[in-house]
């Protein structure tokens, strides 16, 4: 098992990736990107305005006779196999092998494969498909990496060749090589259903216009843990929570992500 020390990143490279995360909300506010989801029941609603919120253009059918369509006239594709029914299932395997015959980017949600032998079996089933980028929280991420350690983040990526965000209290992300961790966002966030589904298909948004797998995952965090975090100061509780994110995200802009942007990279100093 390594063991990695966190540093402060330079201020250059927190100002960096707040003006490029403030590009690619431009470019994505233009663009209007499609985003092809496959999600769960509870997280169909905010996952979508989550989306619109920015500019793009959420996609969330699941009908096994047009989600090849659907896939190959989207930008991205986001995978989230909480309420993991039948229909899903049915639709999520056409869906990836049109993404990936279409050179489009996919990021794969392992909700709950910490939980459940067989859910687990499927998420690494799935990843034999070589997903762009894998999102899920610690639990997730171990189960995946089979391995119980903290460095499962890092053993995910290098076993892979995805980029891997492990979200919480404190987001990593990691190619392996490279690391960093978002020390913005606010715990009120775990108290809103769904906020790390959105995030998973917030991310392909962002690889829909930023092909750059581990910049893309980075912008995209940190502008949603930066609106979590604005969000959650005018918040009275979870509730109008949940539409000031909307508001903060729909409003983000350059001069808010730079004075907030907060970056750790973390290095490997022990094995």
């Amino acid at each position: 098992m390594s063991t990695f020390k966190v540093f402060d990143v330079e201020s250059q490279s927190n100002l960096d990736y707040a003006r490029s995360s403030a590009a690619m909300l431009d470019t994505i506010a233009r663009q209007k990107p499609r985003v092809q989801c496959i999600t769960n029941t509870v997280a169909m609603d905010f996952t979508s305005d989550i989306l619109l919120a920015v500019g793009a253009r959420p996609s969330l059918t699941m009908g096994t006779d047009e989600i090849r369509e659907f896939v190959a006239s989207s930008d991205s594709l986001s995978i989230n196999i909480g309420t993991l029914d039948s229909l899903r299932k049915a639709a999520i395997l056409p869906a990836i092998e049109t993404a990936l015959d279409y050179q489009r980017p996919w990021v794969l949600d392992p909700v709950s494969a910490h939980a459940s032998e067989k859910r687990c079996e499927y998420a690494l089933e799935l990843l034999e498909f070589k997903p762009t980028v894998i999102r899920g929280n610690i639990a997730e991420i171990k189960a995946l990496a089979g391995v119980n350690t903290p460095d499962a983040a890092w053993v995910l990526a290098s076993e892979t060749g995805a980029v891997v965000a492990q979200t919480g209290e404190a987001d990593i992300v990691t190619d392996g090589k490279q690391t960093l961790m978002i020390a913005n966002g606010h715990p009120m966030q775990t108290r809103v259903t769904a906020m790390g589904c959105a995030a998973t298909a917030f991310v392909a948004t962002f690889l829909a216009v930023n092909r750059r797998g581990f910049d893309a995952t980075v912008q995209a965090l940190l502008a949603m843990s930066i609106a979590g975090e604005i969000a959650a100061h005018r918040a009275e509780g979870p509730g109008s929570l949940h539409m000031h994110m909307l508001d903060t995200l729909y409003g983000l802009d350059t001069e808010v992500l730079e004075a907030r942007a907060h970056l750790l990279t973390c290095e490997e100093v022990a094995a």
